[in-house]
Formats: structure tokens, sequence, C-alpha cells
């Protein structure tokens, strides 16, 4: 069997294989689909079991209230037995005896739905712990169907090198996985959380009209105040996403605006010196450049303490090349596991990797960290 059967051969083997996982693939976001929707679904009962289980504390309240009030009314009927009517000590006797009822089935359905939610509450536990066990399979099944797609052409000349590239693919998608968890994180801790709570509000304000306007009133100031908090929430995590102002705008400003943003939200002063500025030729250039300098100054704000942050920036037609460099804690360069276990910093250098670029990492403990990057200014290969 010469060479070029032997890739044919090889070839028909991979497509084989490629079948097969992507039918096992499908199989699983099949699953996984069904139980995101079940958690969906869960989280939404959740969510009118706690509404109900509050509405049915404030009866339990207002019929404990009325109790006490009937059996005031018999101790005083028993008092002046001898001058009520009987038609009067009668309805005394029968208000008592069905409030008394209602109060015990209110109870009894307070603690069923108590119990219900508590309940729910485990499952939807449980059925999060198999969605991201399920998002780990795909991910890995993803990495293999990603690279098994490849271009098969001269397949044997690229086996010697497909091991490396497994190794920069995974942890570009770990990177990628990891970002999309945290935009889920954002999401669920921040808008969600708010409509969940604005969903609660109007119920209450609902209930509120008929009885107090002016307690109505301000629960509708504190609902306006949530809806801001939730507009601005999503704008950001909508920016951290895509930064339009990179295409209207350009990089400085882009750059400038989140250092802005920074200083607004933490007790940091960042200087940013740009000594040239000239056009970068490719949009993925530019985007990377800012990830980086985005990335760099999260782990400031997360990790090092500091209070000062100085940006230096270098665009010419050859290379963009920076620095951006804090004061503060730093950490043990000698420790490889903080610059492998860091997903963050995996990404930057992986970015600088697929640029033909360089990005190094100097810290020490209580002399800050300064992360020093250059990628060449051209044209890039999407295909690469």
């Amino acid at each position: 069997m010469n060479e070029e059967e032997m890739v044919v051969n090889f070839n028909e083997v991979f497509n084989k294989v490629i079948d097969t996982i992507k039918d096992s693939q499908n199989e699983v976001l099949s699953m996984y689909e069904s139980v995101h929707n079940e958690c969906e679904k869960m989280r939404i009962d959740l969510e009118n079991f706690r509404i109900r289980v509050k509405f049915l504390i404030d009866e339990v309240e207002y019929l404990e209230k009325e109790e006490k009030k009937s059996k005031q009314r018999l101790a005083s009927i028993s008092q002046n037995f001898h001058n009520q009517t009987e038609e009067k000590i009668r309805q005394a006797y029968e208000d008592a005896k069905s409030i008394q009822v209602k109060l015990t089935l209110k109870r009894e359905e307070e603690k069923n739905i108590i119990k219900s939610r508590n309940n729910l509450e485990i499952r939807l536990k449980k059925m999060n712990d198999i969605l991201k066990k399920g998002e780990i399979y795909m991910s890995k099944m993803k990495s293999v169907v990603d690279f098994l797609m490849g271009d098969l052409e001269n397949v044997s000349q690229k086996m010697t090198s497909l091991e490396s590239k497994a190794q920069i693919g995974m942890k570009i998608i770990k990177s990628q996985e990891e970002e999309r968890r945290r935009i889920v994180r954002d999401i669920h801790d921040g808008p969600a959380q708010s409509m969940a709570s604005l969903v609660i509000k109007s119920e209450i304000i609902n209930r509120l009209l008929d009885k107090d306007i002016e307690l109505s009133r301000e629960e509708l100031k504190n609902t306006k105040k949530i809806l801001r908090t939730t507009l601005r929430d999503l704008r950001r995590i909508m920016y951290d996403l895509s930064p339009t102002s990179l295409d209207d705008l350009g990089l400085i400003p882009t750059i400038q605006r989140a250092i802005s943003d920074i200083e607004y939200e933490n007790d940091i002063n960042i200087d940013l010196i740009v000594i040239n500025d000239t056009k970068i030729m490719h949009p993925l250039v530019r985007i990377t450049t800012f990830r980086v300098i985005q990335e760099s100054l999260n782990n400031v704000c997360k990790h090092s303490k500091a209070s000062n942050v100085k940006i230096k920036l270098d665009i010419n037609e050859k290379r963009v090349a920076g620095i951006v460099e804090d004061n503060g804690i730093g950490f043990n360069m000698d420790c490889d596991n903080i610059i492998k276990g860091s997903l963050g910093i995996g990404f930057m250098m992986e970015r600088a990797s697929l640029l033909d670029g360089q990005l190094k990492i100097d810290s020490k403990i209580g002399e800050g960290t300064k992360i020093i990057f250059a990628f060449p200014n051209k044209e890039v290969n999407d295909e690469a």
C-alpha cells in the first residue's frame, strides 16, 4: 500500500469516527437541553412557590390576629353573659370556630407548600450539578470534533503537530467555556435576581393598591431603582461581550472608557501613556490588544490590592507593544501553578501566541506585577 492509499484509508477512518462522535454529541446536546429546560421550569415553579409562601405567611398572620380578636369577643360575652341575646352568643361562637378552622387549614397549607418548596430547591440543585457535568462533557466532545473536522489533507504531515494544536485548542475552549459560565453567573446574580424581585414586588404592589396608596408609591419607587440597576447591569454585560466602541471610536478611546469604569467602581488610579497611535492593520490584533489590557486590569482589581496602575502603549507600523504595571502585592513567579491555574493569564498567552506575538509576566511578592506584551502589526490569516 502506497502513501496516497494510506492517507485515503486514514481519512475514511477519521470520517467514520467523526460521524460516530457527532451522533453522540447530538444525543448529549439533546439531553443537556432537556435538563436545561427542566431547570428553567423548576426555577419558575420555585419562584412561584416563594411568592405563595410569602402570601400564606401574611394570611396566617392576619388570621392569627382575627383569632385573637374573636377570643377577646368571647371573653367579653362571657363576662356579660346575662345581657347577651342567644343569637349574638351563637354567632360569636360560630365566628370564632370558623376563624380557627381557616387558621388551621392555612397553617397546614403553609407547612405543605414550604415542604414542597424545600424539596424543589434540593431537586434544582441536583439538576444544576447535572448541567455542570453536561457542560464539561460537551466541552471535551466539542474539542475532539473541532480538531477531527479540520482539513484532513496531508494527514501524515500534520500528525506530529496535532498534540500541540490540541493542547492550544483545549485551553482556548476551556477559556471560552469559563467566560460563558462567568456571563451566566453575572446574569443570574444580577439581572435575573432583579427580575425575580420585580415579579414579587409587582404582586405586592397589586395587593397594596386597594389598601395603602402611600406604601404602593414607595414600592413603585423601589421597583424603578431595581429596573435602572438591571438595565445598567445588562449594558455592562453586553459591553464586556463586545465593546462596539472599538469599531466606532477606536482602541485608545475604548481603553480610556474601560479605565474610567474601573476607576469609578474601584479605589484605583490608572494612568494611560500612549507613545504612538499608528493604525492597527487587522481587527483581530486590535481586539486582542484590548482584551489583554482588559484582563490585566481585571486581575489587578481581583488580586493585586494595588492603588496605582500604569499602562504604556506603543503602536507603530511594525508592532503593537504594551506594559501594564501595578504597585500591588505581587506573587511568587517560581510557583508555576499560579500561572498555569489562571484561565485569564493562560487565555492572554494563547491569544498572543496565535498572533505570533509574546506575553511575559514579571512579579515579585511585595513589588507588584508587570505584564509585557507585543504583537506584529500586520494582516492576520483568520483561518490560521
